[in-house]
């Protein structure tokens, strides 16, 4: 910070040849004058001092019978007066100036964090329908109106942010992935809850209702599991009349899903050579500009693709990057899998299944799962057990009891 300040105000380089240098330098402290980088070179003394303590010496070397050389201007203010002349210089500083501010007007960065269920290309690709795009102008954006547009577009986003900071849009999101459901405001109309799927009750929690089954029963689907109709008695325990409310309660239902899956015993290897040359590329807005890629049209290859953004803070994205492509050779080889290998790699697509299962809060208690493996093609099925919470709401008659 200090050699920004320096800089910005202008110091000078200087010699000092005096008889009594200490009595100079004696007279410069006590007028608290700052001298820096000061060493003895050939009897003489060198130092570095601002431009506006340089013109308070003038007093001090007649006192001390010293005097000043000076060996160099450093600074904004000298390099300013030297190129005063140069007024492409200054009109070009001008615009660059006025083309930054212009640029710090518009977005041209959208970062999105915390989606893990939609990705950052299906989220922007939304925004891109909606307008708000690379480029859009601050002042078009509603922050609060575009959070809301993602919540309601996207049903398993539990919440969302919507800043500016800069010329970068930042959203961060939560998803609903850990079971979290967010609270609704409960029906007024009267509901019942039924069984979506054939099974068997596991367990079942009433808040609101009246449950019409017990753990251990069989259902099949559409059967009523907690009906919002509940009877009125008497004190002979005689039914009165009927209380309506939506019902509500925790149930899962132990259910059988058929498991399948299967691939080809032969399969493609790749094998990739050495890496090709970097040819770099500029890209402004969405126009790239780049130096001739040579592909060789006996080698397949890929190509790898490095992007990188001029930034002048950590948020003032401009709409310029730099970049490299270079191709990636390789050839292609024809495998099969051993026995053991098909089996290793069979078990292991079951165990990702059962971990998307558990992320989706669906447990599974049993399992009855078999791989079959032939010259062409290896196959696992079976049934596994799950507990799940397979229930609907359902329409709740209301019935109105006649006196006698």
């Amino acid at each position: 910070m200090n050699r920004l300040i320096r800089y910005l105000k202008g110091y000078v380089h200087v010699r000092l040849v005096s008889s009594d240098p200490e009595r100079f330098l004696n007279l410069c402290a006590h007028n608290h004058i700052l001298l820096w980088r000061l060493f003895s070179r050939d009897g003489a003394y060198e130092m570095y001092l601002s431009a506006a303590d340089f013109f308070r010496l003038h007093s001090l070397c007649r006192k001390s019978g010293s005097k000043i050389r000076v060996l160099g201007k450093y600074g904004l203010p000298f390099f300013l007066f030297r190129n005063r002349k140069r007024k492409a210089f200054f009109a070009g500083s001008f615009l660059c100036l006025c083309l930054l501010f212009v640029l710090s007007l518009f977005i041209w960065n959208i970062h999105v964090s915390g989606n893990y269920a939609n990705s950052t290309g299906v989220i922007l690709s939304f925004l891109e329908k909606q307008g708000i795009t690379h480029g859009i102008r601050k002042s078009q954006l509603d922050c609060s109106e575009l959070a809301a547009m993602l919540r309601e577009e996207f049903e398993n986003i539990t919440w969302v942010s919507a800043k500016i900071e800069g010329t970068q849009l930042i959203l961060e999101i939560k998803e609903n992935v850990d079971g979290y459901v967010a609270m609704e405001e409960p029906s007024e109309e009267p509901s019942s809850l039924a069984a979506s799927k054939d099974g068997i009750v596991y367990s079942i929690i009433t808040r609101a209702g009246t449950p019409m089954t017990l753990p251990g029963t069989p259902c099949k689907k559409g059967d009523i599991l907690v009906s919002g109709e509940i009877p009125v008695k008497n004190d002979s325990q005689e039914v009165v009349g009927y209380h309506y409310v939506s019902a509500d309660a925790d149930i899962l239902i132990e259910t059988v899903w058929y498991y399948y899956e299967e691939f080809p015993m032969s399969y493609e290897e790749r094998t990739y050579q050495e890496k090709g040359a970097r040819f770099p590329f500029l890209q402004i807005g969405d126009m790239r500009l780049e130096s001739f890629l040579p592909w060789e049209q006996e080698r397949i290859s890929d190509e790898e693709t490095q992007l990188w953004n001029i930034r002048l803070t950590e948020n003032f994205v401009l709409p310029v990057s730099v970049g490299y492509r270079r191709k990636l050779p390789y050839t292609i080889q024809e495998k099969t899998y051993s026995h053991k290998e098909a089996q290793t790699l069979a078990e292991r697509h079951f165990e990702q299944y059962q971990e998307k299962l558990e992320k989706e809060q669906v447990q599974v208690v049993d399992r009855s799962v078999v791989t079959e493996i032939t010259d062409s093609v290896c196959k696992t099925k079976g049934t596994i057990t799950v507990l799940e919470e397979a229930v609907q709401s359902a329409d709740c008659t209301q019935r109105v009891i006649e006196p006698q």
